[in-house]
């Protein structure tokens, strides 16, 4: 008998031993645990209250695993509730005296609330004497827009919290007179949908409105980048990237800041002109430091150079009549062919102007191309395979052993780890297909940010989802990127989600 009591006993220590240790393991090796029913000890006794003791670890992070040991806790996950800084934490385990849970993410204040309840009656509650010390991390959460119940995706003007939906944003930048207007160049004629023209996102006034309105453009409706020159007054002009299908079509337009008027940053951009005429420009770029100006073709996968001393005469009034590619004005020089026909292609610009990449976004790869004091010299592949344009591929990797799918526009983001290197940026991408950010090392590693949330919400590696980088974040086709570099974040133009979604630290607000 005696025997018999004694394995009895040893069977439940060395039960209780083999979850104590799951539970530690699991909290070891960080992956995920499907919460389970029944774990073993003593379930709860209604007749005497909860205590919560002790919590290990005492920091850190959304995600982390966290073990609060205490009294009564019983045996069944589904009575209790854990609340860490007023947000539900999941629970995974719970044996008697040990409960396993998750750190939840905004879970700032780092109280710890033991709850035992049955639907909305409570048994037992008990708030922990020692505070969990809560670690912000980098999220995905959403600036603004949104899409209806209905599907239905108007924008409108207004504030950040109702201003509808953002239409097609397709390339982002910042004022170069006030950080705190971002702009945004919304096609009106792509897959993602119809574009609005130039929108203002006005971080002073938390508003949204459209500067320019598509209409402004002569001849076309398909703003597709935006940048700016600066006079020899010191004035700035920005320069409107457009497509179209004609060789006399509006390839290049250039607005002048005016004072006054209606909006709420107190100027708007007027007195629009045709600079270029070409055929199918996808991108535009004025370089930093000579002042000439960039420009695609599509049909012909051609780039093309406007020297700055033209560029000046548009400005100031001197030159009326637009360049045009191919004709006896021969203020267009054709510079370089990117591949082939019909190759779509970005243009992104060094902040030192030391080379540029080529985002061939119908293809899927990207070159670059090094600017030798005079202008930019042939491409070279540095990251992706030339692919068809249908055919999107995801893969981490250095040179060409990456794959895109529809590589679109990008930012360059100085590393600190880089100091004193010759290039100290990194290239931070918007993977449109693969429906990831993407970073690009100026040697060629390409490695995932955000994006492609844990398969364990869904099978889809798209779709809406706020939270931590890699494993909640989804995006749907994004285009456009941003990077403010007063508080190390980026904003992402998440086409298909109608949102101009916010990499940064966590915030205490309401999303």
């Amino acid at each position: 008998m005696k025997q018999k009591v004694m394995k009895a006993c040893l069977g439940i220590l060395w039960g209780m031993f083999t979850l104590t240790t799951f539970l530690l393991q699991s909290c070891a090796n960080g992956k995920e645990v499907t919460p389970a029913q029944g774990s073993g000890g003593s379930p709860f006794n209604p007749q005497l209250p909860i205590s919560v003791k002790e919590i290990s670890p005492t920091n850190g992070a959304a995600g982390q695993k966290v073990l609060i040991y205490g009294e009564n806790f019983g045996n069944d996950p589904s009575l209790i509730e854990v609340t860490i800084g007023g947000q539900k934490a999941p629970v995974v385990n719970v044996q008697s005296t040990v409960i396993y849970c998750i750190v939840p993410t905004k879970a700032y204040s780092g109280e710890i609330q033991v709850t035992i309840k049955q639907g909305e009656e409570i048994y037992s509650a008990e708030v922990a004497e020692v505070k969990f010390e809560y670690q912000r991390q980098v999220v995905v959460s959403s600036l603004c827009g949104a899409t209806s119940e209905q599907g239905s995706n108007s924008a409108k003007d207004g504030p950040f919290n109702d201003c509808g939906s953002i239409t097609n944003p397709c390339f982002m930048t910042w004022d170069p007179e006030d950080h705190n207007l971002l702009y945004d160049a919304e096609d009106a004629g792509d897959a993602e949908g119809v574009g609005q023209g130039i929108r203002c996102f006005d971080f002073t006034n938390k508003q949204v409105y459209t500067m320019i309105p598509k209409n402004s453009f002569v001849g076309s409706q398909r703003c597709r980048t935006i940048d700016f020159y600066k006079d020899d007054n010191g004035k700035y002009h920005m320069i409107v990237g457009l497509a179209q299908g004609n060789v006399n079509s509006t390839a290049v337009m250039m607005f002048d800041r005016i004072e006054g008027g209606t909006k709420p940053c107190g100027f708007t951009w007027g007195n629009g002109r045709v600079i270029v005429q070409n055929q199918g420009c996808q991108a535009a770029a004025i370089h930093p430091t000579t002042g000439d100006l960039y420009f695609s073709n599509y049909q012909n996968s051609l780039l093309y150079r406007v020297k700055k001393y033209v560029i000046e005469e548009f400005a100031t009034g001197k030159r009326t009549t637009p360049v045009r590619p191919g004709t006896a004005d021969d203020a267009a020089q054709t510079i370089l062919k990117v591949q082939d026909k019909e190759w779509e292609f970005n243009i992104m610009i060094h902040p030192t102007g030391k080379y540029a990449y080529f985002m061939v976004i119908n293809r899927n790869y990207i070159l670059r191309s090094d600017f030798n004091g005079e202008t930019f010299t042939a491409p070279y592949v540095i990251a992706g395979v030339n692919s068809n344009k249908d055919t999107y591929i995801y893969q981490d990797g250095v040179g060409n052993q990456a794959r895109f799918g529809n590589p679109y526009s990008g930012v360059f983001v100085k590393n600190p780890e880089y100091a004193g290197n010759s290039d100290e940026y990194d290239f931070y991408l918007t993977d449109r297909h693969n429906h990831a950010i993407r970073i690009l090392s100026p040697l060629g590693q390409v490695t995932t940010y955000a994006g492609r949330g844990s398969a364990s919400l869904n099978s889809n590696p798209w779709g809406y989802a706020n939270g931590r980088l890699r494993e909640d974040a989804r995006f749907n086709r994004p285009k456009g990127i941003a990077w403010d570099e007063r508080d190390n974040t980026i904003y992402v133009g998440d086409a298909n989600n109608y949102r101009i979604r916010k990499i940064g630290l966590e915030e205490d607000i309401n999303e």
